[in-house]
């Protein structure tokens, strides 16, 4: 029994506390504080069952730290490969993305820099820090996100400024992100800061500690349900547990077959009829004998024939290693994780996957995971900075897998057009019914069909002529 069974045993004993799970799921012991988070006084040491003693006040119940604890969320992205891989591929195809402006009609604004406020504005997120790139920037933003649900944004702004003059943007770790609840909340005041129950932030930033009012930072939430409506939302990794758990001991059990064993089996006594007066091994000699055998196996620094000054039999015990399954644990485990996070299972190797699905995959991938996400973080932000008239937005058109749906939007738009265009000559609609069928702004006196419009406009009347009459002329031969 190794010592954290037994520390399991001991404290259910005392506090009635069970701690039947410590051994095979992923996490670890500690003390939760009220409400919420944990601190874990009582982790891992070592791949053996060893661990830190648990001290403090033992009226404060240990409880078992799964992954709805932060510190275990990020172990798992750190400890289980498959898990971070899905994160690290999300906060990449994220930043594929273009920041631009658009009006409100949704069309691109290519003229920003003529107002001085977009051109600060642009500028600052090209480089909102010192130390990042927008890329490298958001690649982070998002990975935390993933991690933990939720990604504190510290802005630097000079006091007394408008928020355009913001001068950098700062991602600040959750695991450093400590909320400031407040208790006194009522819906119907008209005082904002009473609708949350966080009414600021304790933020540690390398040895430096600051303390900002709730509308002084940027919350990016990445969940849609609170932690018992304390304004955070529960991280995706919650529920996982036992995807992460299998994975990691998959990992290890194939690791150790490979590495510490050859044949299963028993050395025991050679019998031979000229032989007579061996006597069982001692406990001690068990051991002495375990200890040698650890230098034999399979690996280049192990040797691969054992060599005995007594006379021992092997007795291989058949085993099928493919009875573990480790494999299929592995890959459930992954689609599991793929599954909860939003990414397309056919992208991860092993999948089997034909160009055909990989391709409809990834545009499953950026239309229900990444641009829905990036599209609810850049709101924050124009929220953040004011904006009305005008707003920042994620444009991931240019990517090739997406060209396709991009190049079907225009052949379907030039079809809504040529049709308007008919229903127009023909008298059937008015210009402005054109205009607003095509998502546009009705233009003053254009109320009008193209009847009228050809009587207000007789040059373009005979324009038209000419043109219906060098149609209809017969080709010269």
């Amino acid at each position: 029994m190794n010592i954290l069974s037994r520390a399991g045993k001991l404290i259910k004993r005392a506090t009635g506390v069970d701690l039947s799970g410590a051994n095979s799921m992923f996490g670890s012991l500690g003390k939760r504080m009220v409400p919420v988070p944990a601190n874990a006084d009582f982790v891992p040491v070592d791949g053996e069952g060893g661990t830190m003693s648990l001290t403090g006040d033992m009226d404060i119940k240990p409880v078992w730290l799964g992954l709805d604890i932060p510190m275990m969320q990020f172990w798992a992205y750190k400890f289980c490969s498959p898990l971070s891989a899905v994160i690290d591929r999300l906060a990449e195809a994220d930043s594929n993305g273009k920041i631009e402006y658009i009006d409100e009609n949704g069309a691109t604004l290519k003229n920003y820099k003529r107002r001085e406020d977009l051109k600060r504005v642009m500028r600052l997120m090209k480089r909102p820090n010192p130390k990042q790139t927008w890329k490298e920037f958001n690649a982070e933003q998002v990975v935390f996100c993933k991690i933990f649900g939720y990604c504190v944004v510290l802005p630097i702004c000079p006091s007394g400024f408008d928020k355009t003059y913001t001068q950098a943007f700062y991602n600040v770790n959750p695991l450093l992100s400590r909320p400031i609840r407040s208790f006194d909340v009522d819906l119907y005041s008209n005082d904002i800061s009473k609708a949350s129950q966080i009414s600021g932030w304790d933020l540690t930033v390398g040895s430096t500690r600051y303390t900002k009012s709730a509308d002084e930072v940027i919350l990016i939430k990445d969940g849609f349900i609170d932690i018992g409506n304390n304004d955070l939302p529960i991280s995706k990794i919650v529920g996982l547990d036992f995807f992460v758990s299998n994975i990691c001991a998959a990992m290890e059990a194939d690791n150790v077959l490979l590495k510490k064993k050859g044949p299963l089996g028993v050395f025991s006594h050679d019998p031979k009829p000229d032989m007579a007066g061996w006597l069982p091994l001692t406990n001690e000699q068990k051991d002495d004998l375990q200890k040698d055998l650890s230098r034999y196996g399979l690996t280049i620094g192990q040797l691969q024939y054992v060599i005995s000054k007594t006379p021992l039999k092997w007795n291989a015990m058949s085993f099928n290693l493919r009875d573990l399954m480790t494999k299929e644990t592995t890959r459930q485990g992954i689609d599991g994780i793929c599954d909860r996070l939003g990414y397309p299972a056919e992208l991860m190797s092993g999948k089997n996957a034909t160009y055909e699905n990989r391709d409809s995959a990834e545009k499953y991938l950026y239309q229900n995971n990444v641009i829905p996400f990036s599209l609810r973080r850049i709101d924050v932000y124009n929220q953040y900075f004011g904006f009305e008239d005008v707003q920042l937005t994620f444009d991931y058109d240019h990517l090739p897998v997406l060209q396709e749906d991009a190049l079907k939007s225009s052949q379907a738009y030039k079809s809504k057009a040529e049709g308007l265009d008919i229903s127009w000559k023909a008298g059937m609609i008015t210009w402005n019914e054109c205009r607003v069928a095509q998502g546009q702004d009705t233009v003053q006196g254009m109320d009008i069909y193209y009847s009228e419009w050809l009587k207000n406009n007789p040059e373009s009347q005979q324009q038209v002529q000419k043109t219906v009459k060098d149609e209809t002329a017969p080709e010269d031969k």
